[in-house]
């Protein structure tokens, strides 16, 4: 009956809020009952003659038997909540708290990540690729001698980079970001080029001359910004849309000072039409124990009862709020006027795999947990494998 299960833990606040998908509509012929124990939850299913009983272990915390609240049933979701404990009584409780200091692996691998220079060699012509088709972009004779990475900052602020002001800021960005035709400037998930060493016509949106795919776009008269995701380099396929996205969305809110995290993400689609992606941040850092349907075991079965153990993965994940805007409308020049706000322009394939990707996320949240003021609620983070099984409506 269980398809997936949520268990969203805060330790601090000593609750954590259980979400649980089914396969099938509830009939009205049928009950659930739910017994909490002090590690363990047992969902009873009660269906004619027989029962279905799944357990639910949350072997490392501790639970309130008696503090089940916020229930609700709906025809393919139930979701409450539990007060817990902390496994010492004294860390954690109204007399003393100690906070550990540990840091997940996501935690250091996005305080130490380091930007992976593109496969371009310097000592001999490169090939620029269409991924899609695997046209060569480039022209034959195009020799990378400097192969340089970029600031590691999503969006240039180029006055960020001097102690003073110059006089003319315009002028100023042009000569920085215009790379010689010998130069191959890279950040995460782009290369900047000369645009005369690629066959391209002289347009905003960079496509490819055969099957026309979105490869990047122009960023002034001199230099192109050509995605790792629509581009192969010396025919070695990069990173993937998917894995861009979310290194981008997650390296944008770590190194985020402010508590309210907010980020405006924009594809450009042609000259003049951009779609918007507005992400917020609820919670950086959130420990999710989570189940999909091949980690349901059939522990017994009796005459007329059958028992089955849903085993829960540990992992740290984002939760967000985010909401898709076509136009560039009030909100979205609100935002960009917000000088809180972080803008990214993104790859096209980013954009569309990324929001399928928030998409298929805030299916594992019942109905009444959805929607928070007009933004949709969803989870950055959760295990890829799981989305073929758990997102399958």
């Amino acid at each position: 009956m269980i398809r997936s299960v949520i268990v969203e833990m805060r330790p601090r606040l000593q609750v954590c809020n259980v979400f649980i998908i089914t396969d099938e509509y509830l009939k009205q012929d049928e009950y659930v009952r739910i017994n909490i124990k002090t590690s363990v939850v047992e969902v009873t299913w009660q269906s004619g003659t027989c029962e279905i009983v799944q357990v639910i272990n949350l072997h490392d915390y501790k639970l309130r038997p008696l503090s089940l609240s916020a229930l609700r049933v709906l025809k393919k979701s139930i979701s409450f909540r539990i007060q817990t404990e902390p496994v010492v009584s004294v860390v954690g409780s109204f007399a003393s708290e100690v906070l550990p200091i540990k840091q997940s692996s996501e935690m250091i691998e996005s305080a130490t990540v380091k930007l992976l220079a593109p496969c371009i060699r310097t000592d001999r012509p490169c090939k620029l690729a269409c991924k899609c088709c695997g046209k060569v972009m480039s022209k034959h004779d195009t020799l990378f001698t400097r192969v340089l990475p970029l600031p590691s900052s999503a969006s240039w602020e180029i006055s960020d980079w001097f102690c003073h002001q110059h006089t003319d800021s315009s002028c100023m960005q042009h000569s920085v970001l215009a790379p010689k035709e010998t130069d191959c400037l890279y950040g995460m998930c782009y290369i900047l080029v000369n645009a005369s060493v690629m066959n391209v016509r002289s347009k905003q949106v960079v496509r490819c001359n055969r099957c026309l795919a979105w490869l990047g776009t122009r960023i002034n008269l001199t230099a192109l910004k050509l995605w790792n995701c629509t581009m192969s380099y010396e025919g070695n396929n990069n990173s993937t849309a998917l894995e861009d996205f979310i290194c981008t969305v997650k390296q944008a809110f770590n190194r985020s000072c402010v508590m309210n995290c907010r980020l405006l993400l924009e594809t450009k689609l042609s000259e003049e039409h951009s779609h918007y992606l507005l992400l917020w941040v609820m919670d950086k850092s959130l420990d999710l124990l989570v189940s999909a349907d091949e980690d349901i075991s059939r522990m017994e079965e009796n005459a007329g009862k059958v028992v089955l153990e849903c085993k829960l993965r540990v992992k740290r994940t984002m939760k967000l709020l985010y909401m898709y805007h076509k136009d560039c409308d009030s909100m979205v020049k609100t935002w960009k006027d917000d000088f809180n706000v972080e803008c990214i322009e993104v790859a096209k394939p980013m954009f569309t795999e990324g929001l399928a990707y928030l998409l298929r996320g805030t299916e594992f949240i019942p109905g009444p947990y959805k929607l928070t003021d007009s933004f949709l609620v969803t989870y950055l983070g959760l295990w890829h494998e799981s989305y073929k099984t758990m997102t399958q409506v």
